[in-house]
């Protein structure tokens, strides 16, 4: 049961289901629910014992930790997960109420307990721009560098562009009007009610035919360009859309030299009008936006190592970089280049002898499996809470079934049977109860006469 739970991301009711068709064994949901809780408690241990974990680092001295959070709903608790990525494994996990320095400190001060007795030399930390990491780093590991995360870096870095292009995509797309009129007029011209005079009568078939069909189809091209939000610190939204919408102008184009005439030719040149009138305005912000993007898609060359340069060379471009920004000082973008690079340049270039993930996104990848866990077990879209109030075992029995796919044997979970659940688990299942039951409609009675 608890490999199919765990690995194959069954439901209680399709255990149920092969229990009673296969084995003919008939259990309640109530009792798999029971079996599963005690057998999450011995995986979990098992995967966070420390001779196992002893016998997983017998061959290295040095490793690299990470920390993340994950928060499903808003109100709930926050479940942080300290994961060391040189063996892709799970340390620990523990649900917190609070992101305070002093309630992260305690997450750290387990991480060092736990590195000292399994006699493992912590080389580097990474996560995400959050301030309680980077004080509990320096307090707790002090001497020990601290890696910014890549992507939280980037967006850091371009986030006045992206501002600025946020800025002028949302002008161009309120003065690019009228696709609506243009798909109305065609629509009108399909009604089978519709009587059209001799006059009209050629207009209106030419447009109920396939030269209708073409006009519709650019207007739902452009429809879904402008609706496109996407886009990152190296490909901004705005300069995407703008771009798009340039190559929907030159198909408009050559659809115009090919001087044919029609009503839906005079459409497409209406539409191609509307696009010029939104580009025309926005042209000089996007000029920018354009040489921004090119100086941050540099830096993030540089750091990432696409360009195949050796780290002393692109660490000497990094300081001419960085030189070249803090020089412009009549220009404010780039001198929040400048500050920012200059800020976390300590731990961008921080290397070991093994192959380090330069950020923390394995982790939130990772975070991706407790989630995809969840939502397949009970088919909703979402991620419940239940992700954080089982976190502390339910995290390492998942982390343990990735890398044992197969059934644990009797051997392995014997002598973790008598496992129990953390305290930190107990107490968030215990804050879940209380929080049902004060938004129970049968206690507002009692709360009312209180």
């Amino acid at each position: 049961m608890g490999q199919r739970r765990f690995a194959r991301h069954w439901s209680e009711c399709q255990i149920r289901h092969e229990l009673a068709d296969s084995y003919d064994i008939p259990l309640s949901d109530d009792a798999i629910e029971d079996h599963l809780a005690s057998y999450q408690n011995m995986v979990a241990a098992r995967h966070q014992d420390l001779e196992e974990m002893k016998r997983a680092y017998r061959a290295r001295s040095q490793v690299v930790l990470t920390i993340d959070g994950l928060q499903p709903e808003k109100g709930h608790e926050t479940l942080y997960v300290v994961r060391e990525v040189t063996r892709n494994r799970v340390w620990f996990a523990e649900p917190l109420l609070s992101g305070t320095t002093a309630e992260i400190r305690k997450l750290f001060i387990r991480a060092k307990h736990l590195a000292r007795t399994l006699r493992l030399n912590v080389v580097l930390w990474i996560s995400d721009k959050q301030d309680a990491f980077l004080k509990c780093v320096a307090t707790e590991f002090p001497g020990v560098p601290h890696r910014y995360c890549e992507n939280h870096f980037f967006r850091d870095l371009a986030k006045p562009v992206l501002d600025l292009d946020s800025t002028a995509k949302t002008k161009m797309r309120a003065k690019i009007r009228g696709l609506r009129a243009l798909e109305r007029e065609i629509l009108d011209a399909r009604q089978p009610a519709a009587r059209p005079s001799s006059a009209s009568r050629k207009r209106t078939l030419s447009l109920a035919g396939a030269s209708g069909d073409v006009v519709l189809d650019y207007c739902s091209a452009v429809r879904g360009i402008l609706n496109d939000n996407h886009g990152g610190p190296a490909h901004p939204a705005g300069l995407r859309m703008l771009e798009a919408l340039g190559d929907v102008q030159k198909s408009l184009r050559r659809v115009a030299s090919s001087r044919k005439v029609g009503p839906a030719i005079d459409l497409l040149a209406r539409l191609n009008g509307f696009i010029d009138r939104g580009v025309a305005d926005q042209r000089e912000p996007f000029t920018r936006v354009r040489q921004y993007t090119r100086q941050v898609r540099q830096v993030m060359k540089l750091l990432t190592g696409e360009d195949g340069l050796p780290l002393a060379k692109r660490k000497s471009r990094f300081a001419a970089k960085l030189d070249e920004f803090q020089r412009r000082e009549d220009d404010g973008v780039y001198q929040h280049f400048a500050k920012v690079l200059a800020s976390f340049r300590p731990g961008l270039f921080v290397r070991g002898k093994a192959a380090y993930p330069r950020d923390n996104l394995d982790l939130e990848r990772w975070f991706r499996c407790p989630k995809s866990h969840e939502r397949r077990i009970h088919g909703h879209r979402h991620a419940g809470v239940r992700i954080v109030r089982d976190g502390p075992t339910l995290i390492p029995t998942l982390d343990a079934h990735a890398s044992h796919p197969q059934v644990f044997s009797r051997e392995d979970l014997f002598p973790f049977r008598f496992a129990s659940p953390p305290p930190s688990q107990v107490a968030a299942q215990h804050r879940h109860v209380i929080m049902r039951q004060s938004r129970s409609k049968k206690n507002d009675a009692s709360y009312s006469e209180n």
